[in-house]
């Protein structure tokens, strides 16, 4: 056979070859590229509706009751669901349409988490219940369908050791609250504090001190709307109190004793804040009030919890949790040991890991009832979940749409750091008086003066208010003795993280912020003393005054 020939047949049989794979290539091109297209859309909303929720839960004049957490999450759910409208316009999709590829908007809090998703227990009318009272209907198992929140999950356990019978309520740090049932208990008691390690904790003659550091009352001092209004921009002193509803809140001096009232006048004649401040300035001794009442909660709860197991765990399926063999036979809490709550930080963990996970895969399985296109529960990285269990966070979920050859399949994660209810370790910063700079706390080697103080994240953010000339007014809390100039962050720690200290002692650029060890115990251990005192008094401070939905001590 003439070459000719051979060309030709080669020609017949490689040509549609090469066809096929370039369309292949370009399909699967387009594909790749609709992919990255979706996730930055959806990453975008994500964090839009983080930036949402920020914006209203900062700028609430209450502290996080559960109607403003209701308020404030859908408020963020409708502008995710605006932000993918927007970017999703020109391809033809309206805000309802996207509603079907949603699966899930999962909003991870301090005590619990909210799910955004389609469900078909609707009210389907009113009826008169037994009393003549009309009340709504509701279908469990409604061939319609509704989309919305479902009731709030807490993060809890239940533990059965013989007659004693606890549930616990957890949250993202070491506060809890119990309720228990012994033998002979009709009813269950509840109790709400923080578990502390109390071998760290000593009550000397001088004072109390955490970890060999004396904490000491607080000269505490910002810039507030009053200041700000008249121009002047002073700073005025505060100290905490409790107020009528047992949330605390400042009071600030100014001569006297005054507090903001909800329409912002100012209040100087409230009898509660004079009976806990007396007439004349007084310190904040929030911190040393957390110490003394987390040890007196710690030592509570020794009869409690002293005898549960995590084998007493019931309701779950214990592998799931990591209980196999010898593990199950580890204390809850080893009361007065060192260390005595890793196990109890390490199991906590892998219960809001895991209801998070089982609770999701149930709303998965359900949207599918009412679906075309079945979605799928992801499996997220072990630095998601680290993420997601230490941080307040918004975790989406968008499936369905096709894109070339396949179906898009994408989730997002975005940590909300700037937030009053949970106060993140990670998140308090050091201000030195005398400079007016302020650094993250893991920058063990700052240049610092002897006047420094801890403060969190969020007080060196910009306020607004509306002042009395119907205006609105920005001001910070934070600006020197003149009220020039407010204070800065430090490049080398808050801007670039270049400065910040990991557990193994190094100090440089070289390492991605994803993968710094962050272990603050480890760090704290090699920081100057007067970076562990103004840190720790800090954190205790805040811990101490935020907000607690489920604050319970019924005997």
């Amino acid at each position: 056979m003439k070459l000719q020939s051979w060309i030709v047949i080669f020609a017949i049989i490689v040509i549609p070859i090469v066809l096929v794979m370039s369309l292949y290539i370009q399909v699967q091109v387009s594909y790749v590229n609709a992919q990255g297209n979706y996730d930055t859309i959806l990453n975008n909303a994500t964090y839009d509706a983080i930036k949402a929720f920020q914006i209203n839960e900062l700028n609430s004049t209450t502290q996080n009751i559960a109607e403003e957490k209701i308020r404030d999450v859908e408020a963020s759910v409708n502008t995710f669901y605006n932000s993918l409208a927007t970017n999703f316009g020109r391809s033809g999709y309206a805000e309802d349409d996207l509603k079907g590829f949603i699966p899930a908007l999962v909003y991870t809090l301090y005590d619990g988490y909210y799910i955004y998703t389609e469900y078909n227990n609707v009210v389907t009318g009113e009826s008169l219940n037994e009393d003549n009272i009309l009340t709504p209907q509701i279908n469990l198992d409604s061939s319609q369908s509704a989309t919305g929140l479902k009731p709030y999950v807490y993060y809890s356990a239940r533990y059965q050791n013989g007659a004693k019978d606890v549930v616990i309520n957890y949250t993202l740090d070491n506060y809890i609250t119990v309720f228990y049932k012994g033998a002979g208990d009709d009813n269950y008691h509840t109790y709400s504090g923080y578990l502390i390690d109390t071998t760290k904790v000593q009550e000397r003659s001088d004072g109390i001190y955490y970890d060999g550091i004396k904490i000491d009352t607080e000269a505490l001092s910002e810039v507030n709307r009053t200041t700000a209004d008249d121009g002047s921009n002073r700073k005025l002193n505060y100290a905490y109190v409790t107020n009528d509803s047992g949330r605390r809140e400042k009071a600030y001096w100014d001569g006297r004793w005054y507090k903001y009232n909800i329409d912002g006048t100012q209040n100087f004649n409230d009898a509660n804040v004079r009976a806990q401040l007396g007439t004349t300035y007084k310190q904040d001794d929030s911190a040393q009030r957390y110490l003394r009442e987390a040890v007196t909660f710690t030592n509570n709860m020794q009869s409690i919890l002293g005898d549960i197991y995590l084998r007493n765990i019931v309701g779950v399926n214990q592998e799931d949790l990591g209980i196999t063999g010898d593990i199950g036979n580890q204390k809850l809490i080893n009361f007065g040991s060192s260390g005595m709550l890793d196990t109890f930080n390490n199991h906590k963990l892998q219960v809001i890991r895991n209801s998070i996970t089982t609770n999701l895969k149930a709303t998965i399985a359900k949207f599918n009832q009412n679906t075309t296109y079945a979605a799928k529960m992801p499996t997220l990285t072990e630095n998601e979940w680290s993420l997601i269990l230490s941080n307040t966070c918004l975790i989406s979920f968008m499936q369905g749409q096709h894109i070339g050859n396949g179906y898009y399949m994408g989730y997002s994660i975005v940590t909300n750091n700037k937030n009053r209810e949970f106060v993140d370790p990670k998140l308090i910063y050091v201000l030195d008086q005398d400079s007016m700079g302020y650094h993250d706390v893991r920058h063990i080697d700052a240049s610092l003066s002897n006047n420094v103080i801890g403060y969190r994240n969020i007080d060196f953010e910009t306020q607004s208010f509306v002042s009395s000339d119907s205006t609105t007014k920005n001001y910070y809390r934070h600006m020197n003795n003149e009220g020039t100039f407010a204070a800065t962050a430090d490049y080398a720690c808050i801007v670039t993280s270049t400065s910040i200290t990991t557990s193994n002692g190094s100090s440089s650029s070289d390492n991605a912020l994803g993968n710094r060890i962050t272990e603050l115990d480890d760090i704290l251990d090699r920081a100057p003393d007067k970076i562990k005192k103004a840190y720790y008094t800090a954190l205790f401070r805040e811990r101490y005054n935020s907000f607690k939905s489920l604050s319970l001590n019924i005997s």
